[in-house]
C-alpha cells in the first residue's frame, strides 16, 4: 500500500547534516576469523528539533530540554547515536509511521562524553 502522506520534500528542506554512529555486531569473516563488534560512523541528514513541551511533561522527567526529536527519511537503529553540533544523542524511542507516511520519528536522549 502506498504511503498516504508524503513528507519527503519538506523533510529534505529542513534536514541538517549530522553523523550516525551505529554498532556493527561481531561476526566471522570468510576465513573463519572472528571480527570484534565495532562502531561505524557515517554522514546522514535528519530534521533535529527540541522535544515538544507536551512530550517533556508526559515523560515524567525521562526527557529534558537537552533531548531531541529526530525525523528522518531513513530508519535508524535504536541505541545508535546521532552527533549534531558536537553533541551526542542516543536514539531511545521510535514512533512508527511507516504504514501511513514516508518518514521515521525518534526521541533521542542527550548523552555526555563520559557516558
Amino acid at each position: 500500500m502506498p504511503n498516504l502522506y508524503r513528507f519527503r520534500h519538506l523533510i529534505e528542506k529542513y534536514s541538517v547534516p549530522c553523523q550516525l554512529i551505529s554498532r556493527e555486531t561481531g561476526s566471522y569473516d570468510n576465513d573463519g576469523i572472528w571480527r570484534e563488534p565495532h562502531d561505524v560512523t557515517r554522514d546522514t541528514k535528519a530534521v533535529i528539533l527540541p522535544v515538544p513541551e507536551r512530550t517533556l511533561y508526559e515523560s515524567g522527567g525521562r526527557y529534558t530540554a537537552e533531548d531531541r526529536l529526530i525525523i528522518a527519511l531513513e530508519a535508524f537503529p535504536l541505541q545508535s547515536h546521532i552527533v549534531y553540533r558536537g553533541k551526542n544523542y542516543r536514539i531511545e524511542e521510535e514512533t512508527d509511521f511507516s504504514e501511513y507516511a514516508d518518514f521515521h520519528q525518534y526521541l533521542a536522549k542527550r548523552v555526555s562524553a563520559v557516558d
